[in-house]
């Protein structure tokens, strides 16, 4: 905590404006969300302790004071907070400034969109921011201090899409390096990532500088890091500082903006090649992010990543088509109605099958889903597959009887009998005829030959061998 560090809450100042808890500090002070009494309106104060320096310090740069000179400057600028009172409470010891209560910043945005926003949203911001910067410029304003921190949108639905630039507490006007003699003592305070180099050589600054810085911006908000940022660790470090100052100087600028689209890069390669008092040319950088944008097919049309990211969330809160429930709207449950139904959702013509209504799916109320049995299905099956009507019979199928040959091969089968034993040789009915008509034929003969021919006597071998 810092040593100034103190809670106002309750307090009231000036009769006027109540203090109802810290929305935010930095580096000079602490922001508190109040209410007018006189008009019963939400407004943003901050505070700071109150400086006593016989040379009137109250108008050195980090004051209250200072920083509201700018605010009455610049008065109903496009981006630029309304200023509605400024002073010093004495029993608070403390100074105070009374402006617009506007909306989160980009660092807390960029916090609840996973610390990187998309192309699209980075492209939205850098078309506004660039046109703050040119407004400030043209009033011969250096803001001097550019960072996510610094930078918030606007409070409501339709002011919500509004970037504003805050905290000139840093800021100066901008005058010719020959009227430096040496730089102004703003080197306490800032943040070294998105500072420029002139910033860490403690040089006065110009409106490149300013470019520079926004670079850097965009640049964090589209990776969600920068190649030198580091976790932890006091910003104001001379150790951190250095380290800085040499990875700005040494790393060349196509790894700085690696893995992204060109015109990030020519950015920075732009706003380093000016001189200190050169006018940048704030058109060309405008007509070069918007030719990005339609080259990506993006609209613009002020959604932005967390607008995205609070739609889901009320999505998933109350989910679109859920009826809710009569206990939840205090109403009986009589009185319960469903959703009617479109009517491009009910078929205008029956459908193909003409089912009767008794075959249609019952309610769940009714009749219980039930596990169907594998018969059942198989039955079903059956009957889908067999035909409504028969025109015509079936034929016959003919069995023909094929020679078997020496090679074993299936034979044919009737469906639903045995198969017969077959011999190893097959013999057709003609054949088995012929052969049964031709032994019957043989015995005939031979018996014939029998009766006919008498039987003689053998002739004695003795006479033979004489």
């Amino acid at each position: 905590m810092p040593e100034y560090y103190q809670d106002y809450t309750g307090a009231i100042i000036r009769a006027r404006w109540m203090l109802e808890g810290e929305i935010g500090a930095g580096g000079f002070g602490q922001v508190y969300l109040a209410t007018d009494l006189k008009t019963n309106t939400i407004v943003a104060v901050k505070t700071s302790p109150l400086k006593t320096n016989p040379n009137n310090s109250a108008s050195a740069e980090g004051s209250l004071q200072h920083e509201s000179a700018f605010y009455k400057y610049l008065g109903e600028q496009t981006g630029i907070a309304t200023l509605h009172d400024i002073g010093t409470n004495d029993l608070y010891s403390i100074e105070f400034m009374v402006c617009d209560l506007l909306g989160a910043s980009l660092w807390c945005l960029l916090g609840r969109c996973g610390h990187r926003f998309s192309l699209k949203t980075t492209l939205m911001l850098a078309d506004q921011l660039i046109s703050r910067v040119e407004m400030l410029h043209s009033k011969n304003i250096v803001h001097r201090d550019l960072k996510m921190e610094n930078i918030v949108m606007g409070f409501g639905k339709e002011d919500g899409k509004t970037a504003y630039i805050l905290d000139f507490g840093l800021s100066g006007y901008f005058r010719p390096q020959s009227d430096y003699k040496t730089a102004p003592g703003y080197y306490i305070a800032g943040t070294m990532e998105t500072a420029c180099i002139a910033w860490h050589l403690n040089r006065p600054q110009s409106p490149k500088d300013d470019l520079e810085s926004l670079a850097y911006v965009l640049i964090y908000l589209f990776r969600g890091y920068l190649p030198w940022t580091t976790d932890g660790g006091s910003l104001i470090e001379s150790y951190s500082s250095e380290r800085t100052l040499k990875l700005k100087l040494s790393l060349p600028i196509e790894i700085i903006c690696k893995d992204m689209p060109s015109e990030f890069a020519r950015h920075l390669k732009y706003a380093r090649s000016l001189k200190y008092e050169d006018t940048p040319n704030y058109g060309k950088l405008q007509d070069m992010y918007r030719r990005l944008m339609k080259r990506m097919g993006y609209q613009y049309d002020g959604v932005y990543d967390w607008d995205l990211k609070d739609r889901n969330i009320d999505e998933i809160k109350q989910p679109s088509g859920v009826i809710i429930p009569a206990s939840a709207q205090d109403k009986p449950l009589e009185q319960e109605k469903p959703v009617p139904q479109s009517e491009s959702l009910i078929p205008e013509t029956p459908l193909a099958q003409n089912k009767p209504l008794a075959q249609s799916s019952p309610s769940p109320k009714d009749n219980p889903l039930k596990r169907k049995n594998l018969e059942d299905d198989k039955e079903n099956v059956e009957q889908e597959d067999e035909p409504e009507e028969i025109t015509q019979p079936a034929k016959k199928r003919k069995i023909i009887l094929i020679k078997a040959t020496d090679e074993k091969q299936p034979a044919l089968r009737r469906r639903g009998r045995p198969p017969k034993a077959q011999p190893k040789q097959a013999i057709t009915k003609n054949a088995q005829e012929a052969a049964m008509t031709t032994k019957k034929v043989a015995e005939t003969n031979e018996v014939t030959n029998k009766k006919a021919s008498p039987r003689k006597k053998p002739v004695a071998r003795k006479k033979a061998c004489e």
